[in-house]
């Protein structure tokens, strides 16, 4: 019986219990004293509160699994209450609570008949307001699957994005590669070793529904690299902290596309770095240098917006990507994480 209980039923019990001596006149109509009151309240809360709600939350029970239909239930509870709190209860508790003189058996009878209509009219309302909760739950659940699987679906969309090599890069790269293999064969092999890796980070996985922080800080490494002047340092991107990336899902297309246009720029220098708590992801792109306006040039070249729609279309309306100007240009890219 315990199990049934919630903790606000105990009030429930009380609210049932003075709601019916209410109904049935007792003591609007009737002028009583305090003690009969009392009494009179404790009988009604003993007598209807609790079975109501008990009888209640087992029926409640019993329809959720689907071993009673609800017309069957609920008006169960108002019969089961009325007849067991008339004739079953109610003489149990003469001994303790004493019994008026005047209450004879054609008291219990009206008794019974005005209880049954206030609680059949208390049941049927608690019902429908049941019932609606739980259409407004599903109704929910299944708008929260349709954006789980329109969220899925664009981040499919944007590994296979991510896919598609820049042919503009590919040709690019290749052709200084080509180059320094001829003037400089140690660098033209660390580059295009950096090349391979980046390739390599940018196809999905079989069956890659998402991409993470650890494949998308690969390629940002890896991009680096490529564009760096000996092609095995990263010395125009600091990646503090993150040597040993966690696997946490983040959406493709937009940690490589916001980096690649700053590191093209040649002049300025970034840091990124991680930060997490309370369900949190950040990432933080902080400029380094050389000066507050060419680091806020650069900055204008990231393509915001757009990269905000993907992050938004994976993670939903809880991401962002913002850029703060303190003392250096701030990008700050946040996500939830998975629960």
């Amino acid at each position: 019986m315990t199990s049934l209980l919630k903790p606000g039923d105990p009030g429930w019990m009380l609210l049932v219990g003075a709601a019916t001596l209410v109904a049935n006149g007792t003591p609007l109509n009737n002028p009583i004293s305090l003690q009969d009151t009392v009494e009179a309240l404790t009988y009604n809360v003993l007598q209807f509160g609790v079975p109501a709600v008990l009888l209640l939350r087992l029926a409640d029970t019993l329809v959720d699994a689907r071993r009673l239909p609800a017309w069957l239930a609920y008006p169960a509870v108002v019969a089961v209450t009325v007849i067991g709190g008339v004739w079953l209860i109610a003489p149990a508790l003469y001994p303790l609570l004493g019994k008026a003189d005047w209450w004879t058996r054609a008291n219990d009878y009206a008794l019974a008949s005005t209880t049954v209509v206030w609680h059949a009219l208390g049941v049927g309302v608690y019902a429908q307001l049941r019932f609606s909760r739980r259409a407004q739950a599903r109704l929910q659940a299944l708008q929260d699957a349709a954006a789980l699987r329109e969220r899925q679906l664009a981040a499919t969309q944007l590994l296979a994005l991510q896919a598609r090599v820049d042919p503009a890069l590919l040709s690019d790269r290749l052709a200084v590669i080509d180059t320094e293999l001829a003037q400089a064969p140690q660098r033209g092999q660390a580059r295009l070793a950096a090349l391979i890796e980046l390739l390599r980070a940018l196809q999905p996985h079989v069956q890659a529904q998402l991409s993470t922080l650890g494949r998308e800080v690969a390629a940002l490494r890896a991009y680096a690299r490529l564009v760096s002047a000996d092609g095995q340092h990263t010395e125009r991107l600091h990646l503090a902290s993150l040597a040993d990336p966690p696997d946490w899902p983040l959406a493709p297309m937009v940690l490589l596309p916001l980096v690649r246009p700053l590191l093209d720029d040649g002049a300025t220098l970034w840091s990124l770095s991680l930060h997490a708590g309370d369900g949190v992801a950040e990432l933080r792109l902080r400029a380094l240098g050389p000066d507050l306006a060419q680091t806020r040039l650069a900055a204008g070249h990231a393509p915001l917006h757009e990269l905000a729609q993907r992050l938004h279309a994976v993670h939903g309306q809880g991401a962002s990507l913002v850029l703060l100007i303190e003392d250096m240009p701030v990008f700050k890219l946040t996500w939830p994480l998975p629960t």
